[in-house]
């Protein structure tokens, strides 16, 4: 007897009507993503009047989470959800959409296997509902996970290829798509400096389970950078409300918060781009 597929409800958390011309779709896989990768990108074009919405496919429930962050939610799928919510006012996110399947955590791990998880999902019925909010907002501007996601968690490699398999058969064609991606000099100082102490730089992390070098290896190139310069504050109390993820840990002195948090970089998609770095500007 064959298992039944999954197949959940999207869930739609919206705090305003649709009316701004301009609009931006963010496609992640965790609540935090959206923060953590592009809070600045965010604010800036909420500051230029672009309406701006979060597709999270998953409510982030194998997240590592300290037990005091527990003391008012039932467990790991309301705190994170709580979270969301709460960087969603940060953000002045239009809409959340919880595309509602069960984080897969880190290779190897038995969620992995789980019949909910997104890694388990059919890719068609991912793309399938990303397409769908894809033609109902109609945006301007698409931001994803490259094809490593970042940091080779298998639900931001699973977001990524359910992504382009609807932008591919979205009736509404986004005209400015892009890939998340970040400088790696930084990384290899990381890994230099482990390797100097004796430490594995393929076993970083928390849990050991991420591999820095595979990490800078497979970044895609800079191609845009958004100056974030006028919204770090802002970006800052972002990032805190996800404080069960370390969103509370900001050790950067603040005079150095302009070298560290004040750009946010893109890999552009499409159109394909032509010749060097470019500056994206929501206000132009």
């Amino acid at each position: 007897m064959t298992a039944s597929v999954y197949r959940p409800q999207t869930e739609h958390y919206e705090r305003r009507s649709v009316t701004a011309a301009k609009r931006l779709l963010i496609v992640y896989a965790h609540p935090d993503d959206e923060a953590f990768g592009n809070a600045g990108i965010i604010l800036a074009a909420r500051a230029a009047g672009h309406e701006v919405h979060y597709i999270c496919a998953t409510r982030g429930e194998c997240g590592t989470v300290d037990e005091h962050f527990l003391a008012e939610h039932a467990d790991v799928r309301a705190l994170r959800t709580a979270e969301q919510i709460a960087a969603a006012e940060a953000l002045d996110l239009g809409a959340v959409h919880f595309l509602n399947y069960r984080d897969s955590n880190m290779p190897g791990t038995p969620d992995n296997q789980h019949p909910e998880a997104l890694v388990i999902a059919p890719l068609a019925d991912v793309a399938e509902r990303v397409a769908s909010i894809i033609d109902a907002f109609q945006p301007q501007y698409l931001i994803t996970f490259p094809p490593y996601g970042g940091y080779g968690h298998p639900d931001h490699i699973a977001i990524h290829h359910a992504t382009l398999a609807a932008l591919a058969q979205a009736t509404w064609q986004v005209p400015q798509v892009y890939y998340s991606t970040f400088s790696t000099t930084l990384l290899r100082i990381i890994i230099t400096g482990m390797r100097i102490l004796g430490k594995n730089p393929r076993a970083f992390g928390r849990n050991g389970d991420i591999d820095v070098v595979r990490v800078a290896e497979e970044a895609t190139p800079i191609t845009t950078i958004v100056d974030t310069r006028h919204v770090i504050p802002a970006k800052i109390a972002a990032w805190k409300c996800h404080a069960s993820q370390g969103g509370g840990m900001t050790r950067v002195p603040r005079f150095l918060w302009g070298w560290f948090y004040g750009s946010e970089t893109l890999t552009q998609v499409t159109p394909a781009p032509i010749g060097g770095r470019t500056t994206l500007r929501f206000d132009a």
